[in-house]
């Protein structure tokens, strides 16, 4: 089972973007495979996003499960026992998971007002899968959809007050209160938004990608948590290190600027300096200090190199430029994915593994794009039902 295609196809069903071919292709894809914990794994995450609020596509949730009960009154005699097995697990968890929305969301209604206190017991989420619109996610358990609101501020804490100027999310504070309130800013695919944090560091993040933070920091550290990529401009302050934790990856620095690419389910984490020095670790073991003009690529199996880069390629995806060193084909076509908000699929296991260098401007478009992958890695783009598919 493909978790990114997977994953995918749940985001069009609740969203009610999917075609019937593509509803057949999920229900087909559960049916052909026994891979329970994927399932579960990528259901979990997406229902996630819908806790402590109320499921916005409820809706859709329920019509997924009755889709499964629906398969589940097929003969059972057309069924094994496994396949029968795996259907009534799914529409037990979705239900389960969706009582727990319900529930969830009749106490945080019955709390709202319940006081500075009781807000801060719950952390807002870092978004695994992109969310359908870019949102941002207060500590009090509260969302603002960023593309629906206008410019000005949005919201406020004692000594916190965010704004919303184009595609910028702005934190201004006074001083820090000794209350930490987690907000989390997670953009859509094909979107990207600058967070301007509040000791004026500024955090642009790529399509698909979600950030964690305080809306003021402590005095004796800047700690984030980041899931996809985002380009760093760091406020230099002595003696306050800022910290980036992404998986089992840490990146610390103390003013500087520099690229982070850490998707969840690819194969790899990459750290790129455009200017200063950045030190990477895992856990307690440090992997590299790196200067201007160089990158580690941290492996799934946590094994690393480092490398040189131009400087000009460091988070060109800013203005547009996609480039890709030495990167897996699947990696790739997940992110031309993320920015261009369209399902790709490649059929055999080996070419997925393809290791190659390319470079293009969004401008050149996903089909031209794609064409010259294709020729690269000697393989042939077709499209069905909406879905480019590479074989």
């Amino acid at each position: 089972m493909d978790q990114q295609r997977l994953t995918w196809l749940l985001e069009q069903h609740l969203a009610d973007k999917a075609t019937e071919h593509e509803r057949q292709e999920l229900l087909d894809m559960v049916k052909a495979n026994v891979n329970e914990e994927l399932f579960k794994q990528v259901m979990f995450e997406k229902m996630q996003e819908e806790i402590p609020a109320f499921p916005a596509n409820a809706s859709s949730w329920q019509k997924m499960v009755q889709d499964v009960v629906n398969i589940d009154k097929t003969p059972a005699a057309k069924q094994s026992p496994r396949v029968f097995t795996l259907y009534r697990w799914m529409a037990a968890a979705a239900a389960v998971l969706l009582l727990i929305g319900s529930v969830a969301y009749f106490i945080m209604g019955r709390t709202s007002n319940a006081g500075l206190a009781a807000s801060q017991k719950a952390l807002p989420a870092l978004v695994v899968t992109p969310v359908n619109k870019s949102l941002l996610q207060l500590s009090d358990g509260s969302r603002i959809w960023l593309d629906d609101v206008k410019n000005g501020k949005i919201a406020s804490y004692e000594n916190t007050t965010i704004t919303k100027q184009d595609s910028q999310i702005i934190y201004t504070t006074t001083n820090h209160s000794g209350a930490t309130h987690y907000n989390v800013v997670s953009t859509a695919r094909s979107s990207q938004y600058e967070v301007v944090l509040p000791d004026g560091s500024r955090v642009w993040l790529n399509s698909g990608s979600s950030i964690r933070f305080p809306a003021s920091f402590s005095s004796k550290e800047r700690s984030v948590e980041l899931l996809g990529e985002a380009w760093f401009d760091v406020l230099h302050a002595n003696e306050i290190p800022f910290v980036i934790h992404s998986g089992n990856i840490v990146t610390s620095v103390m003013g500087t600027a520099f690229d982070i690419k850490a998707y969840p389910g690819e194969h790899a984490m990459i750290v790129a300096v455009q200017r200063g020095r950045v030190k990477v670790q895992s856990g307690n073991r440090s992997l590299a200090t790196l200067e201007k003009g160089h990158q580690v690529k941290v492996m799934a199996d946590e094994s690393y190199f480092q490398s040189t880069i131009d400087t000009a390629h460091i988070a060109g995806w800013k203005k547009g430029d996609l480039y890709y060193k030495d990167e897996m084909l699947a990696d790739i076509v997940a992110d031309l994915q993320r920015v261009f908000n369209v399902s790709i699929q490649i059929k055999q296991a080996s070419l997925k593994k393809v290791i190659t260098t390319v470079s293009f401007n969004k401008n050149t478009g996903l089909r031209k794009s794609l064409d010259i992958i294709c020729r690269i890695t000697d393989a042939r783009l077709s499209e069905s039902n909406g879905t480019f598919i590479i074989e």
